[in-house]
């Protein structure tokens, strides 16, 4: 990443967690002229040392050589105008101590964490730094070490602040696309809704793609929503869609016969075989879960508001079971539903 004179004035990016989420819109921006560093370790750093193939829906390829990026531990985030903050949620706290160690004061972290709590986190870790929320509602598979494919269309969403404009105007070059949303906080609940399904992917055991082809399984997640709906009413908090699609209509359309829910969400199954949910890359590698940060918040919501969750508790100690074991049941949708009504009764 050089630092010559006609490069004076580029938006230095840095990349905290080099993931499927850090490595794609990291080497999108990168292979689109930004200057970017990822902070990673072991197996990445060596990966990227070798370079980074990026593919996307449709067909999109990218190849990156190591020389259009810098990637080493987080001291080569130091002096980075705009750092993406992309670790799991249960990371957040020991990589934001890491960065704190490193990073100006001003500098904006953009979290593009699953999650509720996360920014939080970052602010009380980062007082000094200028903390913005964002969300990645699109789903990125890691195919080996150094190649990540974006399974579905979708912009990054980010919340306003100093440089959100920046990071903006820096993607323009490529086809990865970001806008900044007044309603953030709102989003941010509304991407919890549909990351309630990270864990079912993980207990169903098949592709996101089949998964919603099967009705049980879409009634699970019905019943999971509707319960973070039913707390969020009693918390006095609305949630926004990434899209134009209001939250409280998505039980709905999922509860439609398969025929007519092909029909309604079919730019939302704009998927191909090859999508899973971030959880179930996790238990692939042997990560812990990150259902205590999406499930596990829909319990606590409801915990301080004198109400229960009972089938976001089943699939947290389901998921959790599936950790333990380090393998997913599969369970059949029609289990999975038995499951989940008798957890409701």
């Amino acid at each position: 990443m050089s630092s010559g004179n006609g490069e004076a004035q580029q938006t230095r990016i840095g990349i905290m967690g080099a993931g499927a989420i850090g490595l794609y819109i990291g080497g999108m921006l990168a292979g689109f002229g930004s200057l970017v560093a990822f902070a990673g370790r072991g197996r990445t750093l060596e990966a990227l040392s070798r370079g980074l193939a990026i593919t996307r829906l449709g067909g999109f390829k990218i190849e990156l050589k190591p020389h259009q990026y810098r990637a080493g531990d987080v001291t080569t985030l130091a002096g980075c105008d705009i750092i993406l903050f992309c670790t799991k949620s249960g990371d957040t706290q020991e990589a934001a101590t890491e960065l704190s160690k490193v990073v100006n004061p001003g500098t904006a972290v953009i979290s593009l964490q699953n999650g509720i709590g996360n920014v939080d986190t970052l602010r009380q870790c980062l007082p000094e730094c200028d903390v913005i929320p964002g969300t990645v509602p699109f789903n990125v598979v890691r195919m080996s070490p150094n190649a990540v494919h974006c399974a579905m269309d979708g912009a990054v969403l980010i919340g306003p602040g100093s440089s959100s404009q920046r990071l903006v105007a820096a993607a323009s070059n490529s086809p990865l696309a970001v806008e900044v949303r007044d309603d953030i906080d709102a989003v941010l609940w509304g991407k919890l809704l549909l990351n309630l399904n990270n864990g079912l992917n993980v207990l169903s055991g098949v592709p996101l793609r089949r998964q919603f082809e099967d009705p049980a399984y879409r009634e699970v997640l019905a019943l999971a929503m509707e319960e973070l709906l039913g707390v969020l009413d009693a918390a006095g908090i609305q949630p926004a869609g990434a899209t134009r699609t209001s939250p409280r209509l998505i039980p709905k359309v999922l509860r439609l016969p398969t025929w007519l829910f092909r029909i309604v969400a079919r730019q939302q199954l704009r998927t191909d075989e090859s999508a899973r949910s971030s959880s179930w890359d996790d238990l692939v590698a042997g990560r812990e879960p990150e259902t205590a940060f999406l499930n596990g918040a829909v319990c606590r919501l409801a915990e301080d508001h004198g109400m229960r969750a009972p089938v976001n508790r089943m699939i947290c100690d389901q998921v959790g079971r599936a950790f333990a074991q380090a393998q997913s049941p599969r369970l059949p949708g029609r289990k999975l539903l038995e499951l989940t009504r008798s957890a409701a009764e």
